[in-house]
């Protein structure tokens, strides 16, 4: 053997050697699979072998790093992201496409399937928003829904402006920094969709107080009117209750509003009908005398009154109607018609009559006849003096010229009237004869019978 050649056939050995003892020996190799970490044990010397080593069979449409057929050192690392089919929903009233890609980020995912993101656009997996510039978890399989932003006009209190933005209503409310309380009105749910609004108003709640039932109720409102906020409340107005203002009119400035209850009812109230006496000619009783033939019954009287209360205090009452619910029945009363011719003794002899009355007798003369002058005259047109006999205007209509005896006084006729009434007589005197009288007297009616008489006295 040249012993020139023996150094390098040495070398030669010593490199053969150490390369069969590294490539003979395992080593630790680190397989990043889908973001996940595997340490395994290999001798091989490629991507593919280590690959195949950890039992892992790579597809064509796998992302690999290193490439398979590449040469690996003494510590290699491998990264291999697999391919996933995805099912993206674009239209959710048409079928979903599916792609296969080894895209974790969603909006990446989007950009191979030729769909740009735009502000407000939402992305759903699995039916929940994600955000698509985080890489989505490992997974099978992956369905994305894509929803673009939709323009929708808000309309809140006193301004308006327009947004977009995709999903629910209330998550656009929520982007738009448009906070709700539950008294908030809106006119759309916020759970629709925003892509089926057009136009949503939002009237955000006003503190209320209300005064009701002599107490306070403290309270928040989202409402045009004072109705529409009592009505929210749970304190609306129901038949006749009212309120100050009124349901019709804008809610006050200070929040306050009142309502009054009013109720009515219906009260029939009674009353007594008082019942006439009928006088109706008895001749078996003897004349001036009066007896009850029939009892007289009291009739009804009935009225429908209505009464209105505010807050249970009356304020008004008013008759509606009123109607007879039971005519009176008269009494009906017999005077006598039957006249008895009698005698009696008396100071000036016998007298004969046919009636006899209690009265209550006084005196007068010309010029004591309580006027402002003296009258000599009387109504019958003779003068004043004793044996006239004044009477009231009812009894001189039918008893003038009639003879009279009153005891202590003596034979009269009646034959002057005025300023007395009843069964009072005055008695008349001249000026020089005159004598004082107050007292109850009987006057007796002396025959002849006149042909027209009362059968019952005024």
């Amino acid at each position: 053997m040249n012993r020139k050649l023996f150094p390098y056939l040495s070398l030669a050995m010593l490199l053969v050697g150490s390369l069969l003892l590294l490539f003979g020996s395992s080593r630790p190799i680190a397989l990043w699979i889908d973001g996940v970490q595997i340490i395994n044990e290999s001798r091989a010397f490629t991507v593919n072998q280590a690959l195949q080593d950890a039992g892992i069979i790579p597809s064509e449409l796998d992302s690999i790093s290193p490439a398979p057929g590449q040469w690996l050192g003494w510590y290699g690392a491998i990264k291999v992201d697999r391919a996933r089919q995805t099912e993206l929903w674009i239209d959710p009233q048409q079928f979903p496409f599916q792609i296969t890609t080894t895209e974790r980020l969603p909006a990446n995912i989007l950009a191979d399937a030729k769909i740009k993101l735009y502000p407000g656009d939402l992305v759903l997996w699995n039916g929940s928003p994600i955000d698509p510039l985080q890489p989505l978890g490992s997974a099978e399989f992956y369905s994305l829904q894509y929803i673009s932003a939709s323009p929708l006009r808000l309309q809140q209190e006193q301004r308006s402006f327009t947004a977009s933005g995709a999903g629910t209503l209330g998550d656009l409310l929520f982007a738009n920094n448009i906070p709700l309380s539950t008294a908030d009105q809106v006119t759309a749910s916020l759970n629709d969709p925003v892509s089926n609004i057009e136009t949503v108003s939002v009237r955000q709640a006003a503190p209320l107080q209300i005064l009701v039932n002599n107490g306070e109720m403290n309270t928040f409102a989202a409402a045009s009117t004072v109705g529409d906020a009592l009505a929210q409340a749970g304190v609306p107005l129901q038949g006749l209750d009212y309120s100050l203002p009124e349901a019709s009119a804008p809610l006050p400035k200070d929040g306050r509003v009142r309502v009054v209850h009013v109720n009515e009812e219906i009260i029939l109230k009674q009353d007594t009908i008082p019942f006439e006496k009928e006088f109706v000619a008895a001749p078996e009783l003897a004349l001036d005398q009066v007896s009850p033939l029939t009892s007289g019954e009291y009739g009804v009287q009935v009225s429908r009154e209505r009464v209105r209360y505010e807050d249970g205090q009356e304020t008004d009452r008013q008759t509606e109607a009123e109607w007879t619910a039971k005519a009176p029945v008269a009494q009906q009363l017999g005077y006598g018609t039957n006249i008895d011719v009698q005698t009696t003794s008396t100071a000036d002899g016998t007298i004969e009559y046919w009636r006899a009355v209690d009265v209550w007798a006084t005196s007068y003369s010309p010029c004591r006849s309580a006027a402002d002058r003296c009258y000599y005259g009387t109504a019958y047109g003779i003068p004043v003096e004793k044996g006239v006999i004044g009477v009231s205007g009812a009894w001189f209509s039918w008893m003038a010229g009639q003879r009279v005896y009153v005891p202590g006084y003596g034979y009269g006729i009646i034959a002057d009237t005025g300023g007395i009434s009843g069964n009072w007589i005055d008695l008349g005197y001249s000026d020089d004869d005159y004598e004082p009288w107050s007292q109850n007297v009987t006057m007796y009616f002396l025959t002849p019978i006149p042909e027209s008489i009362p059968w019952t006295l005024p």
